[in-house]
């Protein structure tokens, strides 16, 4: 990536092939490991420290070696070309503006990069202009508006496509970082635009007709056709294998939020009809599968300079090796928040307390018009949003307390799952009899 960067040095219009290289280099590995965990990611990026310089309203983000700002005066721009070595520039207003940074465009050449965003000019190209610029400009890199307000939505477009991040979880962080984006409106929608994935995707909601009212979710990437299945129920493979077909579908990997209990999971009947199919399960589930995942981990598929990616987040309660995946702006939450509701609790190493814990922090955290899509719904229902469970989930919102939680939760008097002793021992081997 440092190679790319300085490639870079000569020319802005170099943007799209060093972009292709580096996808081409890193970006289509099938997992990405994390190494902290997301919460350490979120507050990974310091605030208030500098390169030495007192810059009206900047804010630095160290590990990036980027730094926001808004107007400079001309000693401020020498200081800043002097002091802190700054080897790129991209400037957002026209160069009409008082505060245009002549000197910086002089000394930088074609490292130098004007991108005004305002009015009409906010387009996904335009976001995609600006992130192609972070990505492959040599460090460090100032990018400078009138207040920094603007530059920060450079910052997070470019940072949730270096990570992969989807879009709810990239607002997510961009809020708990305090982005001044969030005060403007129409920055916020041009954010949100140039957070989407780049070429839309194919998604459908599939429903088991066979007993055990589950949710099975195919998304795809219109381009490729790779696909990726979640949740599949051995009984309706026929069901999903003829949807794969008839859209011109590459099934990549069948994942699964958790070793289920009241369904054999799809996955090994799949494995025999499609080849190359990898399964896919968290590690701590202690099944067996093709590849184990991890809190943190992002999986992705589809054409590597467009990839779709689903983030892994480990939310165990229901069972220890529960997981729920982010993609764009949705979260597939398997058993551990349903709609008003959330699976249960006494088995499987299950614990209310812990179940939880992983709602409120790794769910609830997500922005409220994220879309929920649970495994299992008994009532009819098909999608809730966060913010709908944090205000009316009986169990899990309406300010409900952990404690609160646990009694309601221990008061429940479930009966024995029906068919946890035929689907449990099959699915801990990936549903091979």
């Amino acid at each position: 990536r440092e190679g790319l960067m300085c490639a870079h040095a000569h020319t802005f219009a170099t943007v799209p092939r060093a972009l292709r290289a580096y996808a081409q280099q890193s970006f289509y590995s099938s997992v990405s490991r994390a190494s902290q965990s997301l919460r350490t990611q979120f507050t990974s990026f310091p605030r208030g420290q500098s390169m030495s310089l007192a810059l009206p309203g900047s804010r630095e983000f160290t590990t990036d070696r980027i730094v926001l700002a808004g107007d400079l005066s001309p000693e401020d721009v020498d200081a800043a070309l002097r002091d802190g070595k700054f080897a790129s520039w991209i400037y957002m207003n026209p160069e009409s503006n008082p505060a245009f940074p002549t000197a910086a465009k002089a000394a930088l050449g074609g490292a130098f990069a004007q991108l005004v965003v305002e009015g009409d000019r906010l387009t996904k190209g335009l976001a995609k202009s600006l992130r192609d610029a972070l990505m492959t400009m040599p460090r460090p890199t100032m990018v400078q508006c009138s207040t920094a307000t603007r530059a920060s939505t450079a910052y997070i477009v470019y940072k949730a496509f270096e990570q992969r991040w989807p879009r709810a979880s990239a607002t997510q962080r961009a809020r708990e970082l305090g982005l001044a984006f969030f005060s403007k409106p129409p920055l916020a929608d041009f954010v949100d635009e140039g957070l989407k994935p780049g070429r839309g995707y194919i998604f459908r909601q599939l429903f088991d007709t066979s007993g055990s009212s589950t949710y099975t979710y195919l998304i795809a990437d219109p381009a490729t056709k790779e696909a990726v299945l979640i949740d599949p129920v051995r009984e309706m493979v026929d069901r999903d294998l003829a949807v794969v077909d008839d859209l011109g579908l590459k099934l990549k990997y069948a994942l699964n939020t958790h070793c289920h209990a009241d369904h054999v999971t799809g996955t090994g009947e799949l494995k025999k009809r499609v080849p190359g199919l990898k399964s896919m399960i968290a590690k701590a589930s202690t099944a067996q599968a093709d590849e184990h995942f991890v809190h943190g981990d992002i999986i992705s598929f589809g054409d590597p300079e467009s990839a779709l990616n689903l983030e892994v987040r480990a939310t165990p309660g229901h069972t220890d090796g529960c997981v729920s995946f982010v993609f764009d702006n949705m979260v597939f939450t398997g058993d551990a928040l349903l709609i008003r509701g959330c699976g249960r609790t006494d088995f499987q190493g299950g614990s209310s307390a812990k179940l939880y814990e992983s709602v409120h922090s790794q769910l609830f955290t997500l922005p409220d018009d994220t879309l929920v899509y649970p495994a299992h719904d008994y009532k009819g229902r098909t999608v809730s949003t966060i913010g709908e469970e944090k205000a009316l989930n009986p169990r899990l919102g309406s300010g409900k307390t952990r404690d609160e939680f646990v009694d309601i939760m221990s008061k429940l008097d479930l009966a024995y799952p029906k068919r946890i002793d035929e689907a449990l021992p099959l699915n801990l081997k990936c549903g091979v009899e």
